[in-house]
């Protein structure tokens, strides 16, 4: 009896141990494979100079719109900008969009303000600033930032 007794002591004291190491090599391949899941490949972003690109910024004269106009885009393939500014109150405003890019000069009229059916402009705007992401043909990104002189 004390044969069988000792015999089950170490048949359970061997699946004991194929489970606890069974547990950690699913841990550590759990781990592993994590640590490749989280490192992603950052996208370098370059900077030009808003005179590299030829880049304006001109509020109309009755301050309702700011047209960004970039004279040497020939080797731009596409540009996505984030317009900010400061609306009476001192609140907070902004425009994104892309602008479709046809030749060597391209122009982009902003609203500064809402419009669905009318359009609700913002008043007494202050600190006008654009940011662009500009993608050339050789696939480099750049980040180009312009304030408007008021």
């Amino acid at each position: 009896m004390d044969f069988l007794k000792d015999k089950k002591i170490l048949i359970g004291a061997a699946v004991l141990i194929l489970v606890i190491i069974g547990g950690a090599v699913f841990l550590l391949n759990s781990k592993k494979s994590t640590q490749t899941t989280d490192t992603v490949e950052e996208e370098q972003i370059l900077t030009l100079s808003a005179e590299e690109i030829g880049l304006t910024l001109s509020m109309a004269e009755d301050g309702k719109d700011v047209t960004m106009r970039v004279d040497n885009a020939e080797d731009i393939t596409s540009i996505e900008y984030e317009l900010s500014y400061n609306s009476e109150g001192d609140i907070p405003r902004g425009a994104i969009g892309t602008v479709e890019v046809k030749g060597r000069l391209i122009e982009k009229k902003i609203t500064l303000g809402t419009c669905s059916d009318v359009c609700h402009y913002d008043e007494n705007v202050t600190d006008v600033k654009i940011i662009l992401k500009v993608t050339k043909t050789d696939g480099k990104i750049y980040q180009v930032e312009k304030a408007l002189e008021q």
